[in-house]
């Protein structure tokens, strides 16, 4: 009895894992945005993110650091739109990288690449209109960069 019960906890965690799993890469992928394929107890958030979309887009002064821990030269702007898709459109410093993003709780998740690279983020929406966060670029093996953003 004991092995068995052993090995449904074992499957129990990896089917935890794997769901997990699929609702990151849905919301980076934008599927939160229909409901289709999360629980219902996150479709019912995306009322919420509805809400929100249009108070996101505008344009942004950008300030951070690269991966290796150094502040970003000059000054950066970020664009966010709103697509047909009801996705939120993300374009740095006038389309040298881009982006797509969906909201999740108070949380901006964007998936987009940069120099031909993949890189995720992950923004808090801020009570005062900025957004601070973490991003990671695929090649850069667990270093993270970070963003501020304040709305112009």
């Amino acid at each position: 009895m004991t092995t068995l019960f052993t090995a449904l906890t074992g499957q129990r965690r990896k089917l935890a894992i794997a769901l997990a799993a699929v609702l990151t890469a849905g919301a980076l992928g934008g599927w939160a945005m229909s409901g289709r394929f999360v629980p219902k107890a996150f479709a019912t958030r995306d009322g919420l993110s509805a809400e929100l979309k249009p108070t996101l887009v505008g344009s942004y002064s950008v300030t951070g650091t690269d991966t290796d821990g150094k502040r970003y030269s000059g000054s950066h702007v970020l664009n966010i739109s709103l697509a047909p898709s009801g996705a939120l459109e993300l374009e740095w410093d006038y389309g040298k990288q881009v982006g797509v993003g969906e909201i999740i709780g108070d949380t901006l998740a964007v998936s987009g690449t940069m120099g031909g690279r993949s890189v995720i983020m992950t923004m808090t929406i801020n009570q005062n209109g900025t957004l601070s966060g973490t991003w990671l670029r695929r090649t850069d093996r667990g270093a993270k960069g970070t963003e501020i953003w304040k709305k112009k």
